[in-house]
């Protein structure tokens, strides 16, 4: 399972077809919009899952979450614009009450990022993307937790 940059930087999966299921969490998201310091890394995600080679996801919670912080840095109108066009391209799912519970008995000490984690296991994600370092700690096997830069670079061959 190769992904291959090409020529126009563009990611080719190679997996039988199948995109990477990406979950972003609301820092990443949060760092694209407000241009801090490592968004060319997630734009560069973005830019694959906007092309549909990956296929991204996050929460209906995370749309709440980027919408307070947005509406601080911008106007309604251009808030409004900025998450119409992410959900242009990324797909939003929810968990259950059981899971939001079973997010609630894990030892994370933050629950936002608890419950995003759940979220991201419940639809098997490949892949979780978060700029929160002490989040990257509780990446697993079955959940690789990373930063978009790692991303790339462990889904590309030079």
């Amino acid at each position: 399972m190769k992904i291959l940059i090409g020529k126009k930087n563009t990611i080719k999966a190679k997996r039988k077809n199948m995109a990477y299921k990406i979950y972003f969490d609301v820092n990443v998201l949060l760092d694209l919009t407000l241009l801090r310091k490592n968004h060319a890394d997630i734009e560069t995600v973005i830019k694959e899952v906007e092309r549909g080679s990956i296929k991204g996801f996050v929460c209906g919670a995370t749309i709440h979450t980027l919408s307070y912080f947005l509406i601080k840095q911008y106007d309604i109108k251009n808030t409004k614009q900025i998450l119409l066009n992410l959900l242009s391209f990324i797909s939003v799912v929810d968990i259950t009450k059981e899971d939001i519970q079973k997010a609630l008995f894990t030892d994370f000490k933050d629950i936002e990022d608890a419950i995003q984690v759940q979220t991201a296991l419940t639809f098997k994600m490949d892949y979780f993307l978060t700029s929160d370092m002490q989040l990257m700690k509780a990446s697993s096997e079955t959940l690789p937790i990373i930063n978009a830069s790692a991303f790339l670079k462990n889904i590309a061959v030079n």
